[in-house]
Parts: structure tokens; sequence; C-alpha cells
């Protein structure tokens, strides 16, 4: 069923088409009527219909300028023009916005069945047209997903790999490597999924396995920086204190004292 509102500032015209014309025939229906644009769009807002009946001049607000106002809504209600022989520029002004049919005063009931039976294939284009799009947005958004999940298990295959070896000496295209990605991909994979790069990741985790490492004493600084795969102390020193604030040694002396302070103070 087709739902039809119709704005018509004649009463005879509007009332002849609501109660004489065969709308059950085309499948149609009136749900609503009006005399005057501004009433009309409120009531085409309101009832979002599949067809529009208008009339170009009428008080308060003409035909076109409710059909423009549609458009800017993006309404995609189907609309059917009514005007007199005088009236030819304005028709004009409505096709540029859409309007695709015209009926020209006074019309036969033919006309109008007619005129609607092309106003409906133009609903039904639409309507497939919505739905087409709707499938592809559809499709667009599993496709998405899918990328989604796809650049997620990527990076959690490569965070396992470098948990695995980051006491030794890996490098991004080893990790690629083993995934059997471009280096350039894989960068620019694990960066999308973990905001921060390969390397950063790398030298966090390093850091982190150091701090536990640190709390062991019996560990030199340099046992502790070739554990977690620096070969050399010194740059060891430097990542530590970049991303602790502070040296090892530091950081190990506020481990050793912390317990002794809590000591200090349950005494």
């Amino acid at each position: 069923m087709y739902s039809v509102v119709i704005v018509e500032d004649s009463k005879i015209l509007r009332q002849g088409m609501v109660l004489t014309f065969d709308w059950q025939a085309l499948s149609c229906k009136v749900v609503g009527e009006s005399d005057n644009g501004v009433d009309g769009l409120a009531l085409i807002r309101e009832k979002r219909p599949d067809l529009v009946i208008t009339d170009i001049r009428m008080p308060g607000m003409d035909g076109l300028a409710m059909i423009e106002a549609l458009k800017k809504e993006e309404n995609g209600a189907v609309c059917l023009v009514i005007s007199a022989y005088d009236e030819f520029e304005y028709a004009h002004r409505a096709m540029q916005y859409g309007v695709q049919e015209f009926l020209v005063k006074p019309f036969e009931t033919e006309e109008l069945r007619l005129a609607l039976e092309r106003s409906i294939q133009r609903v039904e284009q639409l309507r497939q047209l919505r739905e087409i799009q709707r499938q592809k947005a559809i499709r667009s958004g599993d496709y998405v997903a899918k990328e989604g999940d796809l650049r997620a298990r990527y990076a959690e295959h490569a965070v396992a790999y470098i948990r695995e070896h980051y006491a030794e000496n890996i490098s991004i295209l080893d990790i690629a490597g083993a995934l059997s990605m471009s280096e350039s991909h894989l960068s620019r994979v694990f960066r999308e999924s973990m905001g921060c790069t390969l390397g950063e990741y790398i030298t966090k985790y390093r850091i982190h396995v150091a701090c536990e490492l640190l709390r062991d004493v019996r560990l030199r600084v340099s046992e502790v920086a070739a554990k977690v795969g620096y070969g050399d102390s010194s740059y060891f020193s430097v990542s530590f204190r970049r991303i602790m604030g502070m040296s090892p040694n530091t950081y190990r002396a506020q481990l050793v004292e912390a317990p002794e302070q809590i000591h200090r103070e349950e005494e």
C-alpha cells in the first residue's frame, strides 16, 4: 500500500480527488490532506508518505518552497505537481527539485491515474535503490569489521612473538618475516591496533621485564640488560630512564628502601 498526502488550496479539487478517485485500485491510501504549504509540510514530515500531490500556488508557502524544503531534508516522497497553464516556469523550477510528473488544470481522472502509476514506479525504483545502498552499507560494515578483526589478530601474533623473543636481538623485519607480512604492512597494522609503534612496544615490554628482574639484587644491571635483549648496558640505561624517569640503579634502590621503610613504620 502506497501512502498519499494531498496539498491543494482548492477544496473542491482536493475533496474531488480524495472522494472520487479509486485509490484502492492503485494500492494507494490518502493518509492526509492540507490546503496550504506550511501545514502540508508539517503533515508530510509527520506522515512520511510515499507520494505527495501538491498545487504550486498556495497561501503561506507555495508548492515549490515546500518541495524544496523536503529535498533539503532528504525526504524520500515522490512529488506530483498540479499546475495551471500560466505556471510553466514554476513547473520548470520544480523539475530542478526532482519532480517528474505534472498535471495541468483542469485534468481528467485518467490523467491522474496515469501520472500516479508513473509516480508509483518511481517510488519502487527509489525503494530498490535504497535497499541496494543498505545492502552495500551492511557489506561495507562487515568488511570493516573483518578488517578490524584481522588487524587485531596480526597485532596479537606480533605481541606474542615479542614476548617470546624479547631477550634476542629482534627487529621489525624479524617479526614481519615470522608473520609472513611486509614490514610496512605490519608496522601500519600494529600501530592502528595498539596505538604505538612496534619499536615502542618492544622497548616498553623489555623495560617491563627489566623492572621485575631488578628486584633480584644478585643481578648486576648489565646482566639485567643482557637478559632483556640489550647488548649495550649504557643504551639499556638510557632506554630505562626514558620510560621510567630514573636510572635502573635508582629504581632498584627504591625497591630496596620501600620494604625497609614499611618495616620501620611497623616498629
